[in-house]
């Protein structure tokens, strides 16, 4: 499974309509309906926004598509075969389309839609899929410094710290680094949350 590193905004004109291309990031299905609600913001004049993703849930490798519209099949279907060809998880394509007047017929959309979405999956960067886990941590102060060092040197990241009696960190880490972290500290208190 692959995910993107960077993302891209690509666009094109085919037969009068205008085609805006984007790939985007997300976890959940809220992020990605965030995110699409921010597309749909920048385009509020847009005719539609047809979109694919594919997220990890606990039930698996979930993918969902949407034609915003079009007949069925030929906006977001397309997008999701690229999802799939290149084995895309935590993120989708999204094509706005501003309608030019001329019908381009069900094959045209297919078409232009995948075409489209293929534009901007072209300009992004896609990395091998990491799954990642949540951590809390709880640690002595003067144990900071460390454990930021070693947590970002395993590809993790500080979501949030907590001061009070003992320091209280929330982390993403890479799932294969976990017992490499518990190996290096294994007097810390460390929870899944």
């Amino acid at each position: 499974m692959n995910c993107f590193k960077s993302i891209s905004t690509q666009e094109q004109t085919i037969q009068k309509s205008r085609f805006i291309g984007y790939t985007f990031i997300g976890e959940t299905k809220q992020d990605i309906l965030r995110t699409l609600q921010s597309i749909a913001k920048e385009h509020p004049h847009g005719s539609h926004l047809a979109f694919a993703y594919q997220l990890k849930t606990e039930h698996g490798f979930e993918p969902y598509y949407s034609d915003a519209g079009e007949p069925s099949g030929t906006a977001g279907k397309p997008l999701l075969q690229l999802i799939d060809a290149h084995q895309i998880v935590g993120g989708g394509i999204g094509v706005i389309r501003y309608y030019g007047g001329i019908n381009l017929g069900t094959g045209g959309l297919t078409r232009a839609y995948g075409g489209t979405g293929k534009l901007a999956l072209a300009h992004s960067v896609i990395e091998p899929y990491v799954e990642y886990i949540k951590l809390k941590l709880t640690l002595n102060y003067n144990e900071l410094d460390n454990y930021i060092h070693v947590i970002h040197s395993m590809n993790g990241s500080i979501l949030d710290k907590t001061f009070d009696e003992k320091v209280s960190l929330s982390i993403r880490l890479p799932e294969g680094e976990f017992d490499k972290l518990k190996a290096r500290f294994p007097m810390t208190d460390i929870n899944h949350f």
